[in-house]
């Protein structure tokens, strides 16, 4: 895996910026190449460009952290993009005021097919992670990354499937609502990928245990992660596959991002692997 750490100035990059560092130097083992990314949106912002620069090759290096550094100049979802390469984690914060920043980010993630990493505050350590499935295959890509991470860090990990309350009609959705506290036990497909989740954890050799929450998806994710004190949130994109747009709101990736105050991994499904039947 590699990691792509950028800025465009932002003060609200500084935490992410200092993240990136931070995960590079202590799983060292699992990230191959680092790329540190400036992007200089104005001539005029160069200077806050260069400072957040500096404050991370310093850290980089504090770290003996080897990395390549780059300045480009153009908008962030603009230059990010075209650098992300396959098996590349990018790390990002807000690069803009908060209120305009989801929809920035919205763009940035439809862009960028790979993981992106999102961070608001440096939370600097990694015991506990949460990742929250939605019980169907497009959860897929945030399982196996979140997994890769939780083995390099001796991470424990949470998977969590959140039944969203509804009001149609039919067997699969009854028989979900009506033994949602017992899921893992029925034969729904939800439960079906779930158990896919937990072997596939295993597999990598990942300590896992299964948590279902009842109620609104974004509030019930909320309410865990204050709950279980976790370091880092993993949710699938909602780009990943049409799939995802059937239990979850289109923007529960960017929601849970905001409000989550831990590094939230956005992951999309791998190209093929939606189940959109189910």
């Amino acid at each position: 895996m590699n990691l792509l750490l950028c800025t465009n100035g932002h003060p609200d990059t500084r935490p992410a910026l200092e993240y990136g560092a931070w995960l590079a130097g202590a799983g060292r083992a699992l990230f191959r190449e680092v790329v540190l990314l400036g992007t200089v949106e104005k001539p005029a912002r160069r200077p806050e460009v260069e400072t957040l620069l500096a404050e991370t090759e310093r850290r980089l290096a504090e770290a003996s952290v080897p990395y390549e550094r780059r300045v480009l100049t153009g908008r962030p979802e603009k230059v990010i993009p075209p650098l992300v390469r396959e098996g590349m984690l990018t790390v990002v914060g807000p690069m803009t005021p908060r209120l305009a920043w989801a929809h920035a980010f919205s763009r940035l993630l439809a862009a960028v097919e790979t993981p992106v990493l999102h961070v608001t505050g440096a939370h600097l350590r990694l015991g506990r992670m949460l990742l929250c499935t939605g019980g169907l295959r497009y959860a897929e890509g945030v399982v196996r990354t979140g997994g890769h991470l939780a083995r390099a860090f001796g991470a424990t990990v949470t998977l969590l499937h959140v039944v969203e309350p509804v009001t149609l009609e039919y067997p699969v959705a009854n028989q979900v609502k009506n033994h949602w506290s017992h899921l893992l036990e029925t034969d729904t497909p939800q439960a079906r990928r779930l158990r896919e989740a937990l072997e596939t954890l295993k597999e990598i050799g990942v300590e896992t245990e299964v948590r279902v929450r009842h109620g609104p998806v974004v509030h019930e994710i909320l309410h865990e992660i204050r709950e279980g004190e976790y370091d880092l949130v993993g949710v699938g994109s909602p780009y990943s596959a049409r799939s995802l747009r059937r239990l979850y709101r289109p923007n529960v990736a960017v929601e849970v991002a905001e409000a989550a105050g831990r590094p939230v991994l956005i992951a999309r499904a791998p190209t093929g692997d939606a189940d959109e039947r189910e």
